[in-house]
């Protein structure tokens, strides 16, 4: 107790305040205080950026997955069926064959998206990914528009479908589409191996499937990603150098990869 601020008794109440004034905080106090808020106020806010940017990368993460997986379904479902002979409920009828082409390709140079070709007899029910009415066989032709990132399908159903061309946008936030298919050299139904630009279509047996996708949204990546890119996925890349490419901006990148047998030229069903 301070010696000269005795006990407030009622006789010497008026004396005690006059001798022992009230303190307040003083200057270096509050800037410590202020300091020490600050310092408070950043660490919460740091947690919840990084909390947020979490949160952010995970979402992107799930969305370039789904839509990976969506991708490749669409295109491998066709490839699968590409040569498919429509069957009668006739027992004793010879087995048909497919009087189109069931598959055909066109390598992009340079680097350039891939462009692929399917046909098949149309079942009951059956349609394609554009047109849902018609007669005849199914076409079906993957390509990749460059400009606004999206892959394509131009799909039809007649007698006799025209040369592909555009199509009906499938997936926003693709950036590449690449191929190989897989040739049987010595008719045993197996692929040899795999060719970007097969020289006898009839060879080819399976196909392997590079699709890019990236997020939507910028600031996924906290900077500039390097990824593998289809030539890496697919193993075409000639160094290790060209496996990888770095991008331009904050999105997301995820190179999807599947390999797709031609059911319908094999005997032998994996």
């Amino acid at each position: 107790m301070n010696a000269l601020c005795p006990p407030l008794t009622a006789p010497v109440r008026h004396a005690r305040f006059q001798m022992c004034p009230q303190r307040g905080l003083t200057l270096v106090e509050i800037m410590i205080a202020l300091g020490l808020g600050l310092l408070l106020i950043s660490a919460v806010g740091a947690v919840y950026l990084g909390s947020n940017q979490t949160y952010r990368a995970a979402q992107d993460g799930a969305r370039i997955q789904e839509a990976g997986r969506y991708a490749l379904d669409v295109i491998g479902r066709s490839l699968r069926q590409a040569g498919y002979a429509f069957v009668t409920s006739n027992q004793s009828a010879a087995m048909p064959t497919f009087a189109g082409i069931p598959l055909t390709g066109t390598d992009g140079s340079d680097g350039a998206p891939d462009v692929v070709t399917t046909q098949r007899d149309m079942t009951s029910g059956d349609q394609s990914c554009v047109d849902s009415s018609g007669s005849g066989f199914i076409q079906e032709s993957f390509n990749l528009d460059t400009t606004n990132f999206e892959l394509q399908c131009d799909g039809t159903i007649a007698a006799a479908p025209a040369a592909p061309g555009g199509g009906q946008p499938l997936l926003e936030g693709v950036e590449d589409l690449q191929f190989l298919y897989g040739i049987d050299t010595n008719t045993d139904q197996s692929a040899d191996r795999y060719v970007a630009a097969p020289g006898n279509w009839n060879q080819v047996v399976s196909a392997r499937v590079c699709v890019l996708v990236r997020s939507e949204d910028q600031g996924s990546a906290p900077s500039h990603q390097t990824y593998d890119n289809c030539a890496g996925a697919l193993g075409t890349a000639a160094t290790d150098a060209e496996r990888f490419s770095t991008a331009t901006d904050t999105r997301l990148r995820r190179a999807f990869v599947a390999t797709f047998t031609l059911r319908n030229r094999i005997t032998v069903i994996p």
